[in-house]
């Protein structure tokens, strides 16, 4: 049998923690363990803010990463609320009408991390040490979105991730193939009476999975995608109004809280699901606001044509990428969140 990696592109793993990568075909039964969130950012916490407060346990780390990086996969930037030449790059191609089928090869992917300890990996060809802690990064489409539909049709499972009180997860992963890339996807999830619960000694020696993403600054990440002879020209402070397009076809619903702590991944090119061609010669303001005052949008002037909340829902669905009141909607969002 082969042996778990310990080293994962842009992860400093801890010691004697191993990554789990899902194998197809298998059927594999685990626990999910929140950890103490240290970043302010965490993506989770701007959707809801009571939500992935940090020094408050959570039971996921999402994140967002660029591919064709160099030679491998980039953590996104916009994952620590900061600037992405990537990124930026990807909304002046949109604007000059870039197809979708090339915009969505550039766009970041949604992805997220898990501490999790195994309880039944007897299926998979890597020899994983059951009861022992590993961290899974998987892909939102090929496991979290499955999650969340299958808590939904029983709420009653929602506090899985809780250490003292939660269930444990059987998965089967179903092995799938794209080109010559081989990945596993969730396609069916139980919930089970655990073992046995943790306790907070337990916790204690958890790694936060805030600490352990390597991220590339501003010019670094520039001269990695574009080469240092093949940067764009364009000057990034024009961005101001950039568009980040989700990359799944709906987003995981809103995470789900425990009882005491607060709970709720990589070369697969599997996420590449199809998606709508968004409208390129939308019109968007792309100089900063004048000092001259006027009046801020409104929530409840207008409605969302799909149903969603209006400037609530601001760009989380991929309808929001066809919408004909995107710019309206935006500027709601604008006022509702005071992003100016």
């Amino acid at each position: 049998m082969e042996k778990p990696k310990n080293n994962y592109g842009y992860l400093k793993l801890p010691e004697e923690i191993n990554m789990f990568k899902p194998e197809g075909n298998t059927e594999v039964v685990f626990d999910i363990i929140p950890y103490v969130v240290s970043d302010p950012e965490h993506l989770d916490n701007k959707k809801y803010s009571e939500d992935a407060v940090v020094g408050d346990m959570w039971w996921k780390r999402p994140i967002k990463v660029h591919r064709d990086v160099g030679e491998s996969v980039a953590i996104c930037p916009t994952t620590f609320g900061k600037r992405c030449p990537i990124c930026e790059y990807a909304s002046r191609k949109r604007k000059e009408g870039m197809e979708w089928e090339e915009l969505k090869e550039i766009y970041p992917k949604n992805r997220s991390l898990f501490l999790i300890v195994l309880r039944d990996a007897g299926d998979c060809e890597v020899d994983y040490e059951e009861g022992e802690v590993h961290i899974m990064d998987q892909s939102d489409f090929l496991f979290l979105q499955n999650l969340d539909d299958e808590v939904q049709r029983d709420i009653d499972n929602e506090g899985f991730p809780d250490p003292f009180d939660g269930l444990s997860l059987r998965v089967y992963w179903k092995g799938k193939k794209l080109g010559k890339n081989k990945y596993a996807e969730a396609t069916k999830i139980d919930f089970e009476q655990r073992e046995e619960q943790y306790d907070e000694d337990f916790l204690k020696d958890m790694p936060c999975l805030d600490d352990i993403l390597i991220v590339h600054d501003y010019k670094e990440l520039q001269a990695l995608y574009f080469g240092m002879e093949g940067m764009d020209d364009d000057d990034p402070e024009d961005d101001d109004d950039l568009e980040i397009p989700e990359d799944d076809p709906k987003p995981a619903k809103r995470s789900r809280k425990t009882t005491k702590p607060d709970p709720e991944p990589e070369e697969e090119e599997e996420e590449e699901e199809e998606e709508e061609e968004p409208p390129v010669k939308r019109q968007r303001k792309t100089t900063k606001p004048t000092p001259k005052k006027k009046e801020k949008p409104s929530a409840k002037k207008l409605e969302c044509p799909v149903g969603l909340r209006f400037g609530k829902d601001f760009d989380e669905y991929e309808e929001c990428d066809t919408c004909k009141i995107y710019d309206d909607c935006m500027e709601a969002n604008k006022a509702l969140t005071g992003d100016e």
